[in-house]
């Protein structure tokens, strides 16, 4: 396994254990996460899988933990729910954002990453709530409800993107750099 797959692998484990540590709404580093597969994994279908499956480990313990009290009607473990297919849909796609950045600079990484991961999160996710939820009405009066109850997260998954992204690549370009100078010393 080459170098940079193995420090996004750790990063984006990380990434999902710092899921299940308290934190303000959405200020997680889910995207930084797929961002990283996109940018670092050289095998694609590995881009996807290693995020995809560390954010299906963290999900299944927080929707059979702290976030079990959302799930009354469903018995036994929580293993799938609506929201997580947009979520994972936003997640795969931002993957794919980051392929497209892979070959730019670590600003470019950071905060071309950072705001293209959170405006599709936006769009991808308050779609998904205007479509599965009851309180909604499913027409553009409550697709706009949706996106407006949205508004005040945004902020959050910015700047938890900004600093994920941001503090996820300048590990792994400055352990690459090192570990570069270390074989030719």
């Amino acid at each position: 396994m080459n170098k940079k797959i193995a420090f996004a692998s750790v990063l984006i484990c990380l990434g999902a254990i710092f899921r299940l540590i308290p934190h303000p709404s959405n200020f997680t580093p889910v995207a930084a996460m797929a961002l990283l597969g996109g940018f670092y994994f050289s095998k694609k279908y590995l881009a996807f899988l290693v995020p995809v499956l560390a954010l299906l480990v963290s999900d299944f313990i927080l929707n059979n933990t702290v976030n079990r009290i959302f799930f009354e009607d469903q018995i036994g473990m929580v293993l799938w729910a609506d929201y997580m297919t947009f979520t994972y849909t936003a997640i795969v796609l931002t993957v794919i954002i980051g392929f497209a950045l892979s070959k730019t600079s670590f600003a470019g990484k950071v905060a071309g990453g950072s705001l293209a991961a959170s405006i599709l999160f936006f769009i991808v996710t308050n779609f998904g709530s205007w479509l599965t939820a009851s309180f909604y009405p499913k027409d553009f009066t409550g697709l706009l409800a949706a996106y407006t109850a949205g508004v005040p997260f945004f902020a959050n998954t910015l700047m938890s993107n900004l600093l994920f992204v941001g503090l996820f690549v300048f590990a792994i370009e400055g352990a690459l750099k090192y570990s570069k100078k270390a074989v030719t010393a």
